[in-house]
């Protein structure tokens, strides 16, 4: 891909453990650095249990981060976040993804019962 925007989504996981990266481990698409300008956790289907969930870069799949999102609850209602609004103590407006770098989403309890989609919104220099 030549220079430009990008985005990519999928479906998080509802992840029953609580290591990093449990509910995504998402691998740079790109292969160069890239800027994510924008992460967007849409949860339709809340967890059935109290659980927060940190999302950010880091430097492999199974790594926790919270530079992005840092404890957004999804276990409570049905609600959109992102690191604009809700990026909480830790979280940035915009952040360099390295090209062997990883985003993740780690839960700190179960994420039993959760159905929700993630979308990275990513600019290529």
């Amino acid at each position: 891909m030549a220079e430009g925007k990008g985005c990519l989504t999928g479906s998080l996981t509802a992840a029953t453990t609580t290591a990093g990266g449990d509910a995504l481990g998402l691998a740079n698409p790109e292969g160069v650095e890239i800027f994510v300008t924008r992460l967007v956790l849409d949860i339709t289907t809340p967890a059935t249990g109290v659980a927060n969930v940190d999302a950010g870069i880091a430097a492999d799949a199974t790594t926790s981060a919270d530079n992005l999102i840092d404890e957004v609850d999804v276990g409570s209602a049905a609600a959109i976040f992102d690191n604009i609004d809700d990026q909480g103590t830790n979280g940035q407006s915009i952040l360099s993804w390295g090209a062997d770098e990883y985003l993740t989403v780690t839960p700190s309890a179960t994420l039993a019962g959760l159905v929700g989609k993630y979308y990275v919104e990513y600019i290529r220099a």
